[in-house]
């Protein structure tokens, strides 16, 4: 008799556990599901000092025309640690090209930049130093960068730093950014 109660309440016990573990699983699933972001992201690899504040252009246009309300600025911590600074760009808009600009603080040291990284609905574009040379150039009379080590030096013109910054070489990145919305 005991027998008989101990195997009925194992396989009660065993069809109730498995019920619930698949519930569990299915919930765990769920959770796991990532909601991709509409809006591109663009993710700069840095190490930044100083406090400041960084900016990216965007244009919808196949031109280099940037102005500041195609723009999103990020405020930056300043440390001696590489850290990631993202520009969320506005959810409507499929650009064409960015310019990237690395902050107004006069005091502000020289920047390392290590990578830039580009996403859009689950695809990225990613580029590191010194390859980064190939889809960015330096605003020749404010910016003076090495490609090799990453370093980002602003150009002193009249004793006014000037703001460094990087344009793009258009006919490179904007084929890399039409990958991203295909």
């Amino acid at each position: 008799m005991k027998t008989k109660i101990i195997t009925i309440l194992l396989v009660v016990s065993t069809i109730f556990g498995c019920k619930n573990e698949s519930n569990n699983e299915k919930s765990n699933v769920d959770n796991n599901k990532t909601e991709i972001n509409k809006n591109f992201k663009v993710t700069l690899n840095v190490v930044v000092k100083k406090d400041d504040s960084f900016q990216v252009y965007y244009t919808e246009k196949s031109s280099s025309d940037f102005n500041e309300k195609e723009s999103v600025w990020v405020e930056v911590k300043g440390g001696e640690n590489p850290q990631d600074i993202v520009f969320n760009i506005p959810e409507d808009v499929i650009p064409t090209m960015f310019r990237l600009d690395f902050g107004v603080n006069d005091n502000q040291e020289d920047i390392k930049l290590n990578g830039v990284n580009i996403e859009y609905l689950g695809k990225s574009f990613k580029s590191e130093i010194p390859l980064l040379a190939n889809y960015f150039r330096p605003a020749e009379l404010s910016t003076s960068v090495d490609f090799k080590t990453g370093i980002i030096k602003a150009i002193f013109k009249d004793g006014k730093r000037q703001e460094p910054a990087l344009y793009p070489h258009e006919t490179v990145l904007q084929p890399e950014i039409e990958k991203l919305v295909k």
